[in-house]
Order: C-alpha cells, then sequence, then structure tokens
C-alpha cells in the first residue's frame, strides 16, 4: 500500500511540475527557439477525390487521399478523423482508427465489415490518408467526404 501512495504522490508532483512553465504551448511574443510550435489545419476529402490504389476488389487495394499543403520539414504529425462533423456530438479521432460495422438483410443475414483509416507521411511532406475496407470490397465501398485535422509540432 505503501508503494502505492509513492508511486501516486510521484506522479502527481510530476504533473504539478511540468504544468507550471513561463511560455505556455502556443506562445506568442515570448516564443523561444527551444518552445514547440504548433501548426494545425482542417482537411475535407471529397468522396471523388479518393483515389483506387490497386485493382478493384484485389488484395491490397484501399482508397487514398494525398495533401501535401503541409509546411512539413521535422516534427511530428498527428492526424486525427472527425466523426459526426459538424453536430454537436462531433469528435475528433486520431489515426490510426478501425470502425467495426454490421449490415443487416431483410433475410436476417448479416454482413459484417471493418474499415480502417490510417496515413503516411513522405520525406517531402505529403500525407497519405488510406482507408482499407475488410475483405477488399472496394467495388462496394467509397469513402464519402470525410474530414481531418493535420497537427504538427516541431
Amino acid at each position: 500500500m505503501k508503494k502505492i501512495r509513492l508511486i501516486a504522490l510521484v506522479i502527481c508532483s510530476l504533473a504539478i511540475l511540468n504544468s507550471c512553465t513561463d511560455n505556455p504551448i502556443g506562445c506568442a511574443d515570448s516564443c523561444t527557439d527551444d518552445d514547440p510550435i504548433w501548426y494545425t489545419e482542417n482537411l475535407e476529402v471529397k468522396a471523388k477525390d479518393w483515389q483506387l490504389i490497386g485493382a478493384e476488389d484485389k488484395i491490397g487495394s484501399y482508397y487514398q487521399y494525398i495533401f501535401d499543403g503541409f509546411p512539413y520539414v521535422d516534427g511530428i504529425i498527428n492526424v486525427y478523423l472527425y466523426q459526426n462533423f459538424g453536430t454537436k456530438s462531433e469528435k475528433q479521432t486520431p489515426l490510426p482508427y478501425i470502425y467495426y460495422g454490421v449490415d443487416v438483410f431483410e433475410d436476417g443475414s448479416e454482413d459484417h465489415y471493418s474499415i480502417q483509416y490510417s496515413y503516411d507521411i513522405a520525406r517531402d511532406g505529403t500525407i497519405a490518408l488510406k482507408v482499407y475496407i475488410s475483405d477488399y470490397y472496394t467495388r462496394l465501398f467509397r469513402p464519402d467526404d470525410e474530414y481531418f485535422r493535420v497537427t504538427i509540432i516541431y
């Protein structure tokens, strides 16, 4: 029990000490070279802009959108998928993200599937947003309009 209390005390102390800084993230005039700089951009990818990579319904095929407008030199890039975009229940989900769904047909049969959202970053700063469908049924599935948030910390 004493070990648990000691660990909790150490964690709380570190959290308190790390939260008290002179230059908060996103500092305006008081930034130094050591302070992190945040850059964010919201993306809307229209359904027509998703490009099929590979052959229809073949193993390894997926949909991709290339975003090249990001000032990436060095740093940490994170991409989030907006779910329920523009509604009261809107939320940002970090990628990679897998959505699991079930379609129920009139005869009672079910089709279980998954949709995976992920991304890759190239050295030239382009970001490839990717969408995979389980069993690679790209003929039956095409991504809708999707909304993303891209962030970089450098």
